[in-house]
Parts: C-alpha cells; structure tokens; sequence
C-alpha cells in the first residue's frame, strides 16, 4: 500500500511536467497538410521576397514535394519567377500554390491508402503534349493526377520532360510502397507497441529520477541540519573561549586585549569557511536536483519524438519536432545554466570579500551583513537580464519581430517615465546606498523623525521595526541624512547631574568602581571592547553638577549595557549616600 501511495503521488508530481513537454512538442508543430496558408506570413509583410519554403534561382523559383507521412523530400518543383506577389502575372500560379496543391494530394492518396487493399500504382500519362503524373487505386474510378512535369521543370532539372516524369514517377512509387508498408495491420500494431514500450520506459525512468531526487531531498535536510549544529558549536566554543580567556591572569590586559581579538577573527573567519564549504555541498545538491529535472525534461522530449516518428498518422510532425521544440528547450537550458553559474559565482565573490584577513574584525562582521544585501541586489540583476534575453530569443524563435516591440516598448517605457521618476530616484540611491555603505540589514538607524532595525534593504526601499514592531518603509530617494547608530561599534553617553553637596572626586570614583566592575564580569566584557571612560564634570548650574561617562559597546548592545549600568549606579549611589541634582 504504501509503495502504491508512492507511485501515484510520483504520477500526480511528474505527469504535469510530461504533459507540458507534450504540449511543447505539439503546439510548435505544423498543421495538418490538408490546411496549410496559400501564402505564408513573409510573403504578406514582404511581396517582394519569396516565401520561407521557396528558393529563387534566377528566373525560376522552386518549392519542395513533401511526404505527408514525416515531411521528407520527395523532390522539386518549378515555376518561372514572379518577383512581386502582390501582382501575379495573368496565368501565372505561384509556385508555393502549385507545390501546396501537390501535397494536399498526397495527403489525400495517403488517407486513402490506409483502407486499400492493393498498393496504389503511379503512371505516366500524356495531357496537352506534357507528361502527367496519375495515381491508381483499388478505390478509385478514376486516376487521380497528381502533377504536371512542366517545361520550367524540365529545364531547371536540365532533363528532358519524359526522363524527369520518369525520376519522378519511381520516387512516387516507392513512396505508395512505403505508405501501403506503413498502412498494414501488422506494421500498424507493431510501431504501437514500439511507441507504449517508449512510454513505459519513460516512466520507469521518471521513477527513477523521482527517487534519486527524494535522496537529494534527504541530504540536503541533513546538510541543512549539520549546518545549524556546527554553528551552535562554534558559539559555544566562543563563549567558553572568552570565559577562559578573562578569567586568566597570567597575562596583561593589554595583550589579552590584543589576542582575543586575534581569535575572534580567526573564529570568525574559521565560521564562514566552514559556512561556506556547507553551502558549497548544498549548491552541489541543488546542481543535482536541477540536472535531474532537466534530464527528466529532455528525457520526455526525446521520447515523445520517437513516438510520434514511429506512428504513422503522427509522422508528419517528426521535423517539426525535432526543430523548434528542441531549441526551446535548449534556449532555457542554457538561461537556466547560466542563472545557477552567476548565482554560484556571486556567492564565491561575495565569500572572499567577507574572508578577507586583513581587514579589522569589526569591518569584517560588517562587510558579512552587507555582503546579504548586495547578493541578493546582484542575483536579482542578473535573473532579470538572463530572463529578458530568453523571452527575446524565444520570440525570435517564432519569427516575431523582436525590433518592432522593443521599439514600441520603448516609446511606452519613454511614456511612463515621466510618471515614475520618483521610482527612478529609488533605484539610484538604492545602489548609492550599498556603495557607500551607509547602511546594511541589522543595523539599527536613524532617517530623519523614524528610527529602527533595518529589517529589508533592496534598490527601491529601506524598512525599518522600530521599538513598537511597527514596519517602517521608506523609499530609498526619501534618504537624505541617516544616522547609523550601530556602524562597528556603539556608545553610550551617560550623563547625570548630582547636588553641590557631593564630593566630587568621591562621586567621580564611584563611577569608576562601577565601570571596571561592569568590564571586569566575563558576561559584560564580550559586548565591551574596553573600559569605559569616566570623563569628568562637564556642566555646573544652579541644578547641579553634570557627570558624563563614555561607555563604548558592540553594535546593537549600547541598550542593553546601558540599562545594566544605570541599574548599578542607582544601587551605587544610594549605597554611598550621593544625592542627585534638584531640576
């Protein structure tokens, strides 16, 4: 039961897929022979060119015979030139009519044949001095003619008429063998098995690829998993680290200083190479389930052209099939190849930015934050520049004159312009904003009366979530003046005033207790990258005297630490009997 679920969740996944390579396949063939336009679409935009399926040599042009049953040559037909369509000399037939009428003949012999019970016979007659071309058949009562071998044939040919009808009439009459061959019943069943046994071999083959694809699915998962756990570890290993590192007294504080920031560098950069390498195995498991997929594809292409080669009644389309489908799948397939190369390339660039060993530490955590951004601005440039040059070549594919629509998508985007001039400013301070660098996803930032964590950043906008959880969103051209408040590092200035009648150089030690002691506690001195710096009194008024402390924090911890220190110096204060200052 369970492998029964399997299978069809396996058909309801991947016959989706089989059916739009079907439709693929089919919507670019041709229509059927019995409808095919007098005229094709270059003759009506261009008279005076032939059309697509007719050669011009000179003074006669020539248009090919075609079997209805695969499209194969059978041979040419000649007609004297008409150089412009829009003014056929009186009794003179287009030569792409003539050959139009000689297929839809065939086709008809063809229908006919399949109910035959004798091979149809191709004879030579003679009609107004010129040898015609008749078929016989068991079903008719009289001849149907197929073509006259004409003067303008004889001579492009450089035959005489008699030997061209001749040539002619064995090409024809190996075709009537073939079309009779074709038509048995044991021919007929035995190219129908051929085409299940092809279809069933495509399904066990999807099977297949749907189970390989599930494995990747299942690596990736634990990829993704060990990915996660790597990064716990390495921030406990950090913590302990540091607790180890403070708690030592064997060495100075300025040469503790100095190497736990040589560690945290080497740690960090140790971080993203092994974030790298995992990412590294999960492109390789992307690449896979995305080769897989278009093996899968073109697995199903493949296989519907050999059905539809090996069906009699499918056989006219087996040209079509294997030309302007096949470059469809081969235009995407290389879009889509040089998606996943750019996007794999970007992310290499981006990495060797980040890991660069001789920036200071804090701009390499910054450049890590900013790296983000700029990626995903990069990938979102190159998809739309690959995406827009497959739509173009798509068209071209169709014969749709490309230059005609960008030409009027250029007057409506010139149109448009003036009205979204306001967006055109966002996309430009957009990019200025990553270059210069003014700020990156997870920095907390001032612009103008708003302030908040800069939770998106792309080219048209910057949003913030500010103290409340509002979302802030603010288009790139309304930035003028931002205040980065946690660009490398941040500070806090605390400031309070106390009463005349305090000591002031007691009031001054206090505050100095409190600052080593807050530096001194190993949870305090990861987020303080030194020692915070009692500056002095710095304003004397009636109220008071103004007391100022310079705390210097890791970006996004200048709160946190500040509410911390306030605390210990309420306690302080009450604890050593200093009065604040009266308002």
């Amino acid at each position: 039961m369970f492998l029964f679920h399997q299978f069809c969740r396996l058909i309801i996944r991947f016959v989706p897929i089989g059916l739009t390579t079907i439709l693929l396949v089919l919507g670019s063939c041709a229509i059927a022979q019995s409808q095919l336009p007098s005229l094709s679409a270059s003759t009506a935009n261009d008279s005076l060119n032939p059309p697509s399926t007719v050669s011009r040599y000179g003074e006669y042009e020539t248009a090919p015979i075609q079997s209805p049953l695969d499209k194969n040559k059978l041979f040419d037909v000649t007609s004297p030139t008409i150089f412009n369509r829009d003014k056929v000399p009186e009794g003179k037939l287009p030569i792409e009519v003539r050959a139009q009428e000689v297929n839809e003949r065939l086709w008809r012999i063809l229908t006919r044949t399949l109910s035959a019970k004798q091979t149809p016979t191709v004879t030579v007659a003679i009609l107004n001095n010129r040898p015609v071309l008749e078929i016989h058949n068991d079903q008719f009562t009289r001849p149907i003619r197929l073509v006259t071998v004409t003067e303008a044939d004889a001579d492009f040919n450089g035959k005489t008429p008699d030997n061209l009808a001749q040539e002619w009439q064995k090409i024809l009459q190996d075709e009537m063998i073939r079309f009779k061959q074709l038509a048995s019943p044991k021919a007929l069943a035995q190219r129908i098995r051929q085409a299940f046994q092809i279809l069933l071999g495509l399904l066990i083959a999807s099977t297949t690829i749907w189970f390989l694809r599930r494995m990747l699915t299942r690596q990736q998962q634990i990829l993704e998993a060990r990915y996660q756990r790597q990064l716990a570890v390495l921030a406990e290993a950090e913590k302990a680290r540091k607790s180890e590192a403070i708690a030592s007294s064997e060495t100075t504080e300025g040469e503790m200083k100095a190497r736990e920031i040589a560690d945290l560098r080497a740690q960090f950069l140790t971080t993203l190479q092994h974030q790298f390498s995992l990412n590294r195995q999960l492109d390789i498991n992307k690449f896979l389930k995305w080769a897989l997929l278009w093996i899968f594809i073109l697995m199903w292409y493949i296989g519907i052209a050999n059905i539809i080669s090996t069906v009699p009644l499918l056989m006219r389309w087996t040209l079509y099939v294997w030309a302007t489908p096949l470059a469809l799948i081969a235009i995407w397939f290389g879009i889509s190849l040089a998606l996943r190369i750019s996007t794999s390339a970007i992310e290499i660039l981006m990495h060797s930015v980040k890991a660069n060993p001789l920036l200071p530490f804090g701009e390499v955590q910054r450049i890590a934050l900013r790296t983000t951004t700029i990626a995903s601005a990069l990938k979102g440039f190159v998809s739309f520049v690959l995406v827009i040059l497959g739509i173009i070549w798509t068209l071209s594919l169709f014969n749709v004159p490309t230059s005609s629509i960008f030409a009027g998508g250029a007057v409506i985007a010139f149109a448009i312009s003036f009205g979204s001039q306001s967006l055109v400013k966002d996309l430009i301070n957009g990019c200025l904003i990553l270059m210069e660098d003014q700020f990156a996803v997870g920095d907390v930032i001032q612009i103008g009366d708003k302030n908040g964590l800069v939770e998106n950043l792309n080219l048209r906008v910057t949003q913030l979530r500010n103290n409340e959880g509002q979302l802030i969103t603010i288009p790139n051209s309304n930035i003028t003046n931002v205040s980065n408040l946690t660009r490398l590092w941040s500070r806090i200035d605390f400031s309070i005033v106390v009463a005349y009648e305090n000591d002031p150089i007691h009031v001054l030690d206090v505050l100095r207790q409190i600052s080593k002691q807050l530096y001194s506690e190993p949870e305090w001195r990861e987020i303080l990258p030194e020692l915070p710096e009692v500056l002095g009194i710095d304003d004397l008024s009636h109220t008071g005297m103004l007391v100022r402390v310079w705390i210097k924090t890791a970006p996004m911890e200048q709160w946190r630490v500040g509410r911390e220190f306030r605390l210990r110096v309420r306690q302080a204060f009450e604890a050593n009997n200093i009065q604040i200052g009266i308002q």
